[in-house]
């Protein structure tokens, strides 16, 4: 009997590492979007710059282009 370890079953932790970026990831970043912009309007802007950063791109181009 061959037990399941989480060790062997680590693929969607590798696939996490990955930043979530309307390029890397459009559906999900794309839903986080929608559900901070209704549910903690607050922060969108931090969100917004955070994403910016992480595509290594202006907040501006970012928001021309993404948005």
């Amino acid at each position: 009997m061959k037990l399941n370890l989480p060790s062997e079953n680590l693929s969607w932790i590798m696939s996490t590492n990955l930043a979530v970026t309307p390029i890397t990831n459009p559906t999900l970043w794309y839903s986080w979007y929608a559900i901070i912009q209704e549910d903690a309007p607050e922060i969108i802007d931090t969100f917004i710059e955070n994403t910016a950063a992480k595509m290594e791109v202006t907040v501006d181009y970012f928001m021309g282009e993404f948005l």
